[in-house]
């Protein structure tokens, strides 16, 4: 009896179990999140940002005990010119398309639809592009033209992937605009821990895929 009790106290404190391993990955994901909200709250930083938030994610994914405000900073410090370089020529994109969505979105005219159009297809057309060319950048040492090349390539060949990660965006923004409810709900879990659980779930999409092509 008493080493059965034993034996449930060690099962209990063991740090390699299940629970254990579990609860360090939460940790770590709710912590490198915090970190990714403060680091992006200068906008112009949030290029750094995204990149800090992949390379920090793959090291919690690859590894356990990871120092993960010290690996953050160290990978904030490591990327700020092509984060600023990335986020900067992604920031001007969007400013542009949604400053001419708002000019021209009461416009019934067939140009102005055009114009609504082609603008709302810049804007998908950049988050697919993104959403590999950040983790891109993370893993791999590139200039930014590189990123955006090989990250377009990615999209091209990888086209239903992307598109399932865009559905999901999508999705959510859906969900956030329901009501003040979803949207006060859903903006408290994103500040708390919803960016590093997403950049969690599309670290190990795009850990295969990089994998697929290195093998190749």
């Amino acid at each position: 009896m008493a080493q059965k009790g034993s034996g449930l106290i060690k099962a209990a404190f063991d740090t390699d179990n299940f629970l254990m391993r579990f609860s360090e990955k939460v940790l770590d994901i709710v912590t490198v999140n915090l970190l990714f909200v403060v680091s992006c709250l200068p906008i112009v930083t949030i290029g750094i940002a995204k990149i800090s938030l992949y390379q920090t994610i793959f090291e919690i994914k690859k590894s356990r005990r990871v120092p993960v405000f010290k690996s953050y900073i160290r990978a904030f410090k490591q990327n700020l010119k092509l984060g600023l370089q990335l986020g900067l020529l992604e920031f001007g994109i969007v400013l542009i398309s949604v400053l001419d969505l708002y000019l021209f979105w009461g416009q019934e005219g067939l140009v102005f639809q055009l114009l609504k159009v082609i603008c709302l297809g810049i804007l998908i057309f950049l988050t697919l592009v993104m959403l590999a060319s950040y983790p891109i950048a993370a893993r791999y040492e590139l200039a930014w033209k590189e990123v955006l090349q090989k990250g377009l390539l990615l999209v091209s060949f990888n086209f239903p992937w992307f598109f399932l990660m865009l559905a999901i965006l999508f999705l959510i923004a859906m969900v956030l605009y329901l009501s003040a409810f979803t949207l006060l709900l859903g903006g408290s879990a994103f500040l708390l821990f919803a960016f590093g659980l997403l950049a969690f779930w599309q670290a190990g999409l795009m850990e295969k895929l990089f994998a697929k092509y290195q093998a190749e």
